[in-house]
């Protein structure tokens, strides 16, 4: 015969187990590493590439940040995931520098995974008018920056200032759409700032 402590031990090892469950469907909406075997993320969640090896299991209608989960690969890439997607000008995040606003600075932001790119909507409503781009990095390579017409061609490259900021600037634009665009060099990871504003002049 089970005695009456035997089956409540039981009971409260089962319940615990099912508490400790790493598939127990309440979790919260911050990204976790997949698992290695299916399923790989519990119900509710996808598992989404992001640039490390195993990918993060994000809730349902989320959006994998660039960055691998806790600096798997040694590098701690800044959380941009509020401005993300933006990895080309179809899905560029929209400021409303120019339209709204004469400058804005965005950051700390990151170009992760490897060749990773940033891009950044900026209309102009008044016609002859220049737009500066300017990015900042504290160490490791430098950040690109380029500024683009609608169609995505580079209308000016960054130009280094200093050791650790780049800046991209075009005046006597017609109105219309251009887009900022940040990448870092060579492909590889880097967090950094950039700051968009409206110019009359590159000087």
């Amino acid at each position: 015969m089970i005695g009456r402590n035997s089956i409540l031990l039981g009971s409260l090892g089962a319940a615990a187990l099912a508490a400790c469950s790493p598939y127990d469907p309440d979790l919260a909406a911050v990204p976790y590493q997949c698992a290695a075997q299916e399923p790989r993320c519990p119900n509710n969640y996808t598992c989404m590439e992001n640039g490390s090896e195993t990918g993060v299991c994000v809730v349902n209608g989320g959006v994998a940040p660039d960055a691998p989960p806790d600096g798997l690969d040694g590098f701690k890439c800044a959380d941009d995931g509020r401005l993300e997607p933006n990895n080309k000008i179809s899905e560029a995040f929209v400021t409303d520098v120019g339209t709204g606003a004469p400058m804005r600075v965005f950051g700390p932001l990151s170009v992760c995974p490897e060749a990773d790119q940033d891009h950044f909507q900026v209309t102009i409503v008044t016609p002859n008018r220049g737009i500066e781009v300017i990015t900042r990095w504290e160490g490791g390579l430098p950040i690109s920056s380029a500024l683009l017409n609608e169609a995505g061609t580079p209308i000016a490259n960054g130009i280094a200032r200093g050791t650790s900021a780049i800046r991209a600037c075009a005046t006597n634009l017609p109105v219309g759409i251009y887009y900022g665009r940040a990448l870092s060099n060579e492909g590889l990871k880097n967090n950094y700032r950039i700051e968009i504003r409206v110019v009359d002049n590159c000087l």
